[in-house]
């Protein structure tokens, strides 16, 4: 528990510019003072009912682009999953934008669980480096 950053939620079918905002304050608060060890973003969550995934996710994506350097500086690893609306265009954004930034993010469809994801991630921050 003394790991775990912070909880974030967005839902109501915020739009755009709602999302780049609350982006901006998570991965500030989730960059905040490098230590050398990795970190870990989940970014997702349940299938939406009726949340834009893609419009939100552009939200999140211009975020993204604009703290590549604290994202880096950080260590930070990113875990993506989403289900509802336009989540399939949702989703290609995020791994175009892994491949863009050169920051490790892995994307994840409805088929996979948040527990899996989970322990992904706390496996990712826990195993020393190869």
């Amino acid at each position: 528990a003394a790991e775990l950053g912070n909880y974030a939620e967005y839902s109501g079918a915020p739009n755009e510019e709602e999302v780049l905002q609350y982006a901006r304050v998570v991965i500030d608060c989730a960059t905040t003072d490098p230590d050398g060890r990795k970190r870990a973003l989940l970014i997702g969550g349940g299938i939406a009912n009726f949340t834009d995934v893609a419009a939100t996710f552009n939200g999140i994506i211009r975020a993204l682009r604009e703290k590549e350097t604290r994202l880096k500086a950080s260590r930070m690893h990113i875990y993506v999953r989403r289900g509802g609306p336009n989540y399939q265009t949702g989703l290609a954004r995020m791994r175009a934008l892994g491949e863009e930034l050169g920051v490790p993010l892995e994307v994840y469809g409805p088929e996979a669980t948040m527990t899996g994801i989970c322990k992904r991630a706390i496996d990712c921050i826990m195993l020393p480096d190869a």
